[in-house]
């Protein structure tokens, strides 16, 4: 079976990370898969070198540039038993080549904005040879928009086996003068409006005026996310490691508890499972999705959103080493179904029922 991915991305985010891992995820479980993308910019300087990693597709400026896509896209698609695409753009693109008339057509919703109603949606998903879903609560959610869809399963983002227990976090803890024995709260995420930042900010002040907060991420929200801790006390006790892809086992090493207050551009919560399989308790906000990863009490702690339940949740954990060791490590073993090689003969399973 030949499996082709597509997304109308030219940036290592959300949807193209997603379909980057299913892609690797199918390798590992020795299914030919290939992923098609917008060439020019940082997913094609991450996947330079790999064979199956296809930059065809063209940043589109002008008529010429969507008919040189559609030609792209159905040629592979003679070439493949079935196409999977992430985004409503590649959906669109897709349907207007015909490509689904020759090779059946799955569609990989990753955001509930994606799981929309209306006319031209609904024609889209007419075609569809089957579909695929982030997590739980996007399947149900579409089922209430549009009935029953075709052939559907919910499937994790692969996690890399990068994320491990038992890395070494004091050199980055050394690194912003954090003592090896200070509480360290983390977070990971775009810095940007409406990702949680805040919310991490404002549950950091109603902790112990020793914890130390530790954020993964860049983005344009970073000086009032820096004025806003100020503003709380917490001035010094807030470090930025910025953007960063391969030390992040041992940034997730050097926190005690990882925050999830808020979803991402893509719902199916990578950052929980990078968290869990490096051992961390995670406390999460209860956001659609977030229950396929974690079980309350076991795997990690689901609670209210605001930064006063929160706290609470944090403030349990950081105080009680043996639960935060026993979540961390039930997180740990939990995540081992959502590893490359299994999550990758699951889905080879799905596509081959698909292309048959």
């Amino acid at each position: 079976m030949q499996v082709l991915f597509i997304v109308s991305s030219n940036k290592y985010t959300g949807a193209a990370a997603a379909a980057e891992h299913c892609c690797r995820a199918l390798h590992a479980a020795g299914v030919e898969a290939k992923l098609l993308f917008v060439g020019g910019n940082n997913l094609q300087d991450r996947l330079a070198g790999f064979e199956w990693a296809l930059p065809d597709l063209r940043k589109e400026r002008r008529l010429a540039d969507l008919k040189a896509n559609l030609a792209r896209i159905r040629d592979h698609a003679l070439e493949s038993d079935v196409v999977v695409c992430h985004l409503p753009h590649d959906h669109t693109l897709c349907h207007l080549s015909r490509a689904w008339k020759t090779t059946p057509l799955v569609r990989n919703f990753r955001n509930a904005k994606h799981v929309a109603g209306g006319p031209l949606r609904g024609r889209l998903y007419r075609h569809l040879g089957g579909a695929t879903f982030a997590n739980t609560a996007l399947q149900e959610q579409f089922q209430r928009k549009h009935g029953q869809p075709p052939p559907a399963a919910t499937f994790p983002v692969p996690l890399e086996e990068r994320f491990q227990p038992g890395r070494d976090g004091n050199p980055w803890r050394r690194n912003f003068g954090i003592h090896d024995a200070a509480p360290v709260l983390g977070m990971i995420g775009k810095v940007a409006a409406g990702r949680g930042f805040d919310t991490l900010i404002q549950t950091a002040a109603r902790l112990s005026h020793d914890l130390h907060v530790l954020i993964i991420g860049h983005g344009e929200a970073r000086p009032r996310i820096e004025a806003l801790a100020t503003s709380l006390g917490l001035a010094g006790h807030v470090h930025w490691a910025g953007y960063r892809g391969r030390e992040l086992p041992e940034l997730y090493a050097a926190m005690d508890v990882v925050l999830f207050p808020a979803a991402g551009s893509d719902h199916g919560h990578r950052a929980i499972s990078e968290a869990q399989g490096c051992g961390r308790p995670v406390v999460a906000a209860a956001l659609p999705g977030v229950e396929d990863l974690i079980e309350d009490g076991v795997t990690g702690r689901i609670v209210p959103g605001s930064p006063t339940d929160l706290a609470a949740a944090v403030s349990e954990i950081l105080s009680n080493r043996i639960l935060a060791e026993r979540l961390g490590h039930a997180a740990a073993l939990a995540v081992e179904s959502r590893r490359f090689p299994a999550v990758g003969r699951r889905l080879a399973a799905f596509l081959e029922e698909i292309a048959s």
